[in-house]
This record gives structure tokens, sequence and C-alpha cells, in this order.
């Protein structure tokens, strides 16, 4: 199941590549490992789609991935990088990583 709303994040439409993201964080603690291997890949737009939804999964292990990301060569992996950290602190009530 997860591989597959991965596949979604890589090559769906900006709905259904929403709908994975909400799926994949429901999923909880499982998808992390495949979320933080995303936000390695080689593509910017699935690297943006995995920031993204480890910041709705607000799992705090996934702040040093996030933190690297934030040095990404493209902006809108950065951007999501950063709101992800947001989320996550926000959800610790102050993470002393982020």
């Amino acid at each position: 199941m997860t591989e597959g709303l991965i596949r979604i994040l890589r090559h769906g439409g900006s709905a259904d590549r929403m709908a994975a993201a909400e799926a994949l964080a429901a999923l909880g603690p499982a998808t992390l490992p495949a979320l933080l291997s995303a936000l390695a890949d080689p593509d910017p737009r699935l690297r943006m789609w995995a920031a993204y939804t480890l910041g709705l999964t607000r799992n705090p292990e996934a702040v040093p991935a996030l933190l690297s990301a934030l040095e990404d060569g493209d902006p809108g992996v950065v951007k999501w990088a950063a709101a992800a950290l947001r989320n996550i602190r926000g959800a610790a009530g102050g993470c002393r990583f982020c």
C-alpha cells in the first residue's frame, strides 16, 4: 500500500498527490522509511511531496532528514521541509531540534 501511495506522489496529479500524502500520514510511523527514502529521490517533485507528507505526520524522527532537505537545490523542497519542521515543532510544543 505504501509503495502505491509513493507512486502517486511521484506521478499523480495535484489532487491525487494531496490525497496520497494524507493517506500516508494517516498510516503512521510505518511510512517513515518510505518517506525518508523519497526525500532523497532524484525527482524534486517527489522530494517536495515527501517533505510535505512528513510535515503531516508530525513525526520528530523525520527532523534530521528535513534539516538536510533545507539545503536542497530545489526551492519547493526547501519550502516544504521548512513547513514540515514548523509542523513538527508545533505538534511537540516546541521541538528543541527544529
